[in-house]
């Protein structure tokens, strides 16, 4: 019994040594302000142009799920230390009390670790004009990434990007990110929470608690991509 308790544990800890981190920032735009709030966006984001930042940008709408409407950045690749250089951060809060605080409510940041092991795509999903976000509420992540090994090797009618909550919310959730050009391919996907169910019958878990699933659509002209 030691020994079956040890394997998960080591094997999710290897994961997670592999992994890198992104970080996520939601914004509610006010009633009658989403105009506003995108031209004092874009503003911000000639400033992190025009102060050196090499970091990339990419910036979402949620159009469907409990967060439709309020707007999703994030920036991905990234090593925890990375985040103690950030290019002038008091220039960069000044900025953001400028042009974009006084046209959208902040709603929460948090971190994530990009699973690589477990995802069958690549950061150019990232560019997709629709993403689709499954957030796998789960008991046990050493479970959870097992489940998720098994439904990369099983799963073949979609990529996928696989990050693990690190910060700022529960942190056992599991956030699957597919990418699609139209809502014809969108619907490749549609029967993967079933998928899921189904895998971990088949592995005789019971670790999934909740699955929640979004659609996001991008926007190039809210994001600096270096």
């Amino acid at each position: 019994m030691k020994v079956l308790f040890f394997l998960p544990f080591f094997f999710c800890n290897t994961l997670l040594a592999q992994q890198h981190i992104a970080q996520f920032a939601l914004w509610q735009p006010k009633n009658g302000q989403t105009a506003a709030f995108e031209t004092g966006y874009k503003k911000h984001l000639v400033w992190h142009q025009s102060n050196g930042d090499t970091w990339s940008w990419y910036g979402w709408y949620f159009i469907s799920g409990p967060r439709y409407g309020q707007f999703l950045d994030a920036t991905f690749g990234h090593a925890w230390r990375d985040f103690d250089h950030r290019v002038n951060p008091a220039g960069d809060g000044a900025d953001n009390q400028l042009n974009v605080e006084p046209y959208a409510d902040f709603k929460l940041a948090y971190k994530a670790a990009f699973l690589s092991t477990l995802s069958t795509g690549d950061s150019t999903l990232l560019h997709s004009k629709f993403l689709r976000m499954l957030t796998l509420q789960v008991s046990d992540m050493n479970e959870g990434a097992k489940l998720l090994a098994g439904l990369k090797r099983s799963y073949q009618d979609c990529r996928f990007l696989v990050y693990r909550l690190t910060d700022g919310g529960p942190v056992n959730q599991l956030i699957l990110l597919l990418g699609f050009s139209n809502f014809e391919l969108y619907g490749l996907s549609e029967s993967l929470p079933e998928e899921i169910q189904r895998m971990e019958s088949t592995l005789k878990q019971h670790t999934i608690t909740g699955i929640t699933s979004e659609t996001l659509a991008y926007r190039a002209d809210l994001s600096l991509l270096n």
